[in-house]
């Protein structure tokens, strides 16, 4: 009898068991990345960081994975290669790695004036939802594409501002590969460029869809959320943050900051430049030589090197770092620092690292109007008086534009009537968690098996 109700347990047991094991399996089919979740399928795009060599990209070449129709493991190339002024481009001149699809806007195809803070339109901000969209349906990018970023050009750049962009509208790292020396790189390695344009299906997949956005704004830093790392670095930095600014001179005085919404003559300048309260030069030139990347060490070593106008940042402070926050002139160079700390020096780390993409085009215009410049006139800021947003007394060196000489912008038709607080004044991050792409299946019209969703 004894035996007889084991033996009873035991089948009953065994029963749930495998209800419980078919109903992991089920669920392994719905994620929404389908890298993590490969099902039967053997996933070959996992590197150990986000850069890549020209041979890891010619083996998924050669398995078919470059523009293929569906599946878990499939890979589409953008080739950054600008058009030049007389409308000649790279891609199509001098050749392109085979299957890649030309952004011939380049890094532009990537940000565009947007709200933010005390004004409605500021320059060369993370673009939309709707922009990304486009890019990603035209080129076939859906949930299991791995997106490689190449350029003819010898400016990393080109790769890099679509990385953190990517990144920002929630594609996971492991999902975004950048290549080691662009399409040099790949032409060092013995391979041949092409000039056949590829033929892509275009697909349906959006980044915010089914009712949910993935976008990333914990990677993003915000101008209020900028003000706030600001304050509490000068109050004592108990958040362990580090500001690495890529293009902070030696001398503040060697340096103007020209306004990114005005044309680009005759030349306009912000009110006020000078040094971010708390940041370290931080010279590309220490982690990138043209397209090509230094190693995670090398990087390492530079971030110890950044330097303030009494010190560096040095091993000690580097490695008890919680958050780095990038930083430059318009978030093109900050976008690059981004990527060799994101994607490389720190790709497997919970060291927490942000683009401040508004940068010192936003920041240096946030000067309330009754600031007096040295030589006595009014300095040019056109925020309200008493403005909460106003960012003169979180620098360093500051030094008024018009002092120097320059031209300063009039963007008194930027600033809103009523300047929103701290709270409402993240405008572009409120934006694009609202978004709703306009589709509705989870996997694209370039994928005919082997989706994520369910």
């Amino acid at each position: 009898m004894t035996q007889q109700v084991w033996r009873k347990g035991r089948i009953i047991l065994a029963g749930l068991f495998g209800v419980a094991m078919l109903t992991l399996i089920g669920l392994s089919g719905c994620g929404t990345n389908g890298y993590d979740n490969p099902s039967s399928e053997a996933v070959t795009t996992k590197t150990a960081t986000a850069l890549i060599q020209a041979a890891d990209l010619k083996q998924w070449g050669d398995a078919g994975l470059v523009n293929r129709a569906g599946g878990y493991d499939r890979v589409v190339i953008l080739d950054m290669s600008t058009t030049a002024a007389n409308g000649a481009n790279a891609y199509d001149t001098v050749g392109h790695i085979p299957g890649a699809q030309s952004i011939s806007a380049g890094p532009a195809a990537f940000y565009e004036t947007r709200a933010e803070g005390p004004m409605d339109a500021t320059g060369q901000m993370v673009c939309s939802g709707a922009t990304i969209d486009a890019l990603i349906q035209k080129a076939g990018i859906d949930a299991n594409t791995t997106i490689v970023l190449t350029t003819n050009s010898t400016s990393a750049l080109d790769m890099t501002r679509a990385y953190a962009t990517f990144r920002y509208w929630g594609f996971p790292k492991n999902r975004i590969k950048v290549l080691q020396g662009g399409n040099a790189g790949w032409t060092a390695a013995g391979y041949a460029l092409t000039t056949n344009v590829p033929t892509i299906q275009k697909s349906t997949y959006g980044v915010a869809q089914n009712g949910t956005t993935t976008v990333n704004t914990d990677m993003r830093v915000s101008l209020s959320e900028m003000i706030a790392y600001v304050k509490g670095i000068v109050a004592g930095n108990a958040g362990n943050v580090y500001i690495l600014d890529t293009v902070r001179p030696a001398n503040p005085g060697v340096f103007s900051t020209q306004d990114l919404i005005a044309p680009a003559t005759p030349k306009v300048y912000t009110p006020f430049d000078g040094y971010v309260k708390g940041s370290y030069g931080f010279p590309l030139s220490s982690v990138i030589t043209g397209a090509t990347f230094k190693t995670a060490d090398e990087i390492k070593a530079a971030v110890s090197a950044a330097f303030s106008s009494t010190s560096t940042i040095g091993d000690a402070n580097r490695d008890s770092a919680k958050t780095f926050i990038t930083m430059c002139r318009a978030g093109n160079n900050a976008s690059q620092a981004y990527f060799v700390l994101d994607g490389i020096a720190y790709y497997n780390s919970n060291v927490d690292i942000k683009w401040y993409d508004g940068s010192l085009g936003q920041w240096n215009l946030c000067a309330s109007k009754d600031h007096l410049a040295l030589n006595g006139t009014n300095a040019g800021g056109k925020l309200a008086v008493g403005s909460i947003w106003d960012t003169t007394s979180l620098m360093d060196r500051l030094t008024w534009n018009i002092d120097r000489g320059l031209t300063i912008v009039d963007y008194s038709a930027r600033v809103y009537g009523v300047e929103p607080s701290f709270v409402d004044g993240n405008q572009l991050e409120t934006a694009d968690k609202a978004y709703r792409s306009a589709v509705s299946s989870s996997t694209g019209g370039a994928t005919t098996g082997g989706g994520g969703g369910c």
